[in-house]
């Protein structure tokens, strides 16, 4: 019956107030670090499913494999992709890419990138890519930047193509 005790009861019985045990203390702190490395996990498996999509995208994509880069397009946009990159697969050479820079933004707001990975929760990425290439007819190499942004959908990175800057 210790919960009907009052206060007052408690001071004549001699009961012990409440106090953790560091076995408790222990339990406490293991369940933090395991929440904490839950939600770090979490943003490490983002992080790679978006590397591994910006990866397998522009694979295909400049492989000509539209087909299969049309995967990570945004399904509302794909259509269009697919008309467009028929210009892109009968004028452009791809000679190299390089990934130079990744932007992460959770609703907009910009998500600081650590050597330790993402410090937050992100849903969208700027991906800035150096391609060097040439546009039939001309034969001339020339280098530019893209910007690709890739949105994460479902648990999936999609990407919203621009395929007019490799003609301006």
């Amino acid at each position: 019956m210790i919960a009907n005790l009052t206060i007052r009861d408690c001071h004549m019985k001699k009961c012990k107030p409440f106090s953790l045990y560091p076995a408790d203390i222990a339990l406490i702190f293991i369940v933090m670090t395991m929440l904490a490395a839950c939600a770090s996990y979490s943003q490490d498996k983002m992080h790679e499913d978006l590397n591994d999509s910006v990866y397998k995208f522009n694979q295909r994509f400049e492989g000509k494999m539209m087909d299969l880069s049309s995967a990570f397009v945004k399904m509302d946009q794909r259509r269009q992709f697919l008309t467009d990159s028929l210009k892109v697969k009968d004028k452009v050479v791809f000679y190299d890419s390089s990934v130079l820079d990744i932007q992460l933004f959770n609703n907009e707001l910009p998500i600081k990138l650590t050597s330790n990975g993402a410090e937050d929760e992100f849903n969208k990425a700027v991906v800035t890519i150096r391609y060097q290439l040439a546009v039939l007819p001309s034969s001339q190499l020339k280098t530019i930047l893209v910007d690709q942004v890739w949105v994460l959908d479902e648990k999936q990175w999609q990407v919203l193509p621009d395929l007019d800057i490799f003609f301006k």
